[in-house]
């Protein structure tokens, strides 16, 4: 759009109670613009005034429209041991009448509680979401399709995986789009709803009710703030204007939010600590991961100095060493924690109270920090040169880590990047890093992770992608006496805040 105007948001909520499932749809759309154009003409005649005066309101009706229609209730009576898909069918219908695009977002809502993906039994037992179409856990699926016979010259696209029956969201995701064009869209598109049961031959006789409640954002990159995704930021057009400007974000990898903000060296921040497990063979891609790595022609590989990395039609995928592992602790003891560079670990700290902006997050070591399953090949000093830091990072696709570099921390857009925080934000101070502490940039004192154990120090530690060797990388230091970049071992556990690539 070529100029702004404020917009708000009302949200109308569709119920449809069943004997199986329940679906509910809210539907969010602008409130009505209005601009007023007031004209004011004065006249002299003689030595009398005459005055007059015009004035023009234009209301431009609501441009983007959810609705729905049950065709068939998505209701069943199923006997044990079988599976049923197919199972009724309601029609979301769209009406657009401009080029602004928009999307639809959908999550469980059991219970009327955000991310609840069960049914509920009235018996007290629950069937959890999934695909499971044998075997002794029953589950419940959802599926959207384009309508039949729909005619629209602009059809929505369904997003991958629910294009098949999937496991219910538990955080808002993306499940069907327009994006912004350059001509007006149809009149108006649908697409339809359905589910698919497995009962286990063990499953319990009673009613199981499930909720999915699904959400219209529009423009297709004004999100409203409780769907904001991480990995959409590229899309976030005049969403932080001005430093200072912040929104809570979901990382669609695992549900979990994240305070961002935008800070004044024109880049916009974590300002929470990240908090993403790795798994051993759990499968990462550059879809949701900010994995950025080429091709390797004298390995044959897609890899940056890394092992694990493979490319599919134009997705890069890592899967972690099978000793990969986040671990999860209290107290001072970090069981199973080894220094190593060769294997990414991170930990969690479990008995937290810590919530938002002081949330510690996990600790990781700079082999888990930059995507990797061995970093000990990454021996040269990038610090005069970071173009040859490592490409890829543990951040949400989009996103990546701070680079920290001799570049003067004066100079504006500096690639030191921490050092420039604390350049424009505390007086250049190596002594005091309260105000770093603060509003807006909310850095934290988690201490890290060494030798199986959690180390407070009074301090806090975050990971850059600057390397000075095989062994040590180039992070920021701060406690309430001291800010600096400081060296440090690869095999440390330190926090890690991320930095939006697109600004």
């Amino acid at each position: 759009m070529g100029h702004k105007v404020k917009q708000s948001l009302i949200n109308s909520r569709i119920d449809f109670s069943y004997y199986a499932f329940r679906n509910v749809l809210l539907v969010s759309i602008p409130l009505l613009v209005v601009c007023t154009l007031i004209l004011g003409l004065s006249v002299s005649r003689s030595s009398a005034r005459v005055s007059s005066s015009d004035s023009l309101a234009i209301s431009v009706p609501s441009s983007c429209t959810l609705s729905s229609s049950v065709d068939e209730t998505h209701s069943a009576s199923i006997i044990n041991g079988t599976y049923r898909s197919n199972i009724g069918t309601t029609t979301l219908s769209t009406f657009c009448n401009d080029k602004n695009g928009y999307s639809v977002y959908a999550i469980g809502d059991s219970l009327n509680s955000e991310g609840n993906n069960t049914l509920v039994g009235s018996n007290g037992s629950n069937i959890s979401s999934g695909t499971a179409t044998s075997g002794d856990t029953s589950n419940w699926a959802m599926k959207l399709s384009l309508k039949a016979g729909d005619t629209s010259t602009t059809p929505p696209s369904i997003i991958d995986p629910f294009t098949n029956y999937s496991t219910v969201p538990t955080y808002w995701t993306r499940v069907a789009t327009i994006p912004a064009s350059t001509t007006d869209m149809e009149k108006g598109s649908s697409f339809t709803t359905t589910y698919a049961t497995y009962i286990s031959p063990t499953q319990a006789a009673g009613t199981y009710l499930g909720q999915v409640k699904y959400l219209l954002t529009h423009p297709s990159a004004a999100t409203p703030a409780s769907a904001y995704i991480m990995q959409e930021v590229a899309e976030w057009e005049d969403v932080l204007p001005n430093p200072g400007d912040s929104v809570q974000a979901i990382d669609i990898r695992d549900g979990k939010q994240y305070w961002v903000t935008k800070l004044a060296d024109g880049h916009i921040w974590m300002t929470q600590n990240l908090d993403f497990d790795i798994e051993a063979n759990t499968v990462l891609n550059s879809q949701t991961t900010d994995l950025n790595v080429a091709y390797d022609s004298d390995t044959g590989n897609y890899r940056e100095y890394l092992d694990g990395y493979t490319k599919s039609n134009g997705i890069i995928y890592w899967k972690p060493a099978s000793s990969a592992t986040t671990i999860d602790f209290t107290g001072i003891t970090v069981s199973g924690w080894q220094n190593s560079n060769t294997t990414p670990y991170t930990a969690n700290k479990t008995d937290s109270t810590e919530t938002g902006h002081n949330s510690l997050g996990n600790y990781y070591n700079w082999t888990a920090a930059i995507a990797s399953n061995n970093s000990s090949s990454l021996t040269q000093n990038t610090l005069s040169d970071i173009s040859k830091n490592p490409k890829n990072s543990i951040c949400p696709k989009g996103w990546r880590l701070p680079t920290v570099s001799n570049q003067s921390e004066a100079l504006p857009g500096s690639t030191n990047e921490f050092a420039r925080l604390n350049y424009l934000y505390n007086n250049n101070s190596s002594t005091d890093g309260l105000k770093l502490m603060s509003a807006p940039i909310h850095f934290t004192l988690p201490g890290y992770t060494w030798n199986d154990g959690y180390h407070t120090n009074r301090s806090g530690y975050y990971q850059s992608s600057t390397t000075q060797n095989a062994e040590r990388a180039y992070r920021l230091r701060i406690s309430t006496t001291s800010v600096d970049n400081l060296l440090n071992d690869h095999a440390n556990g330190f926090s890690i805040r991320c930095i939006a690539r697109q600004f």
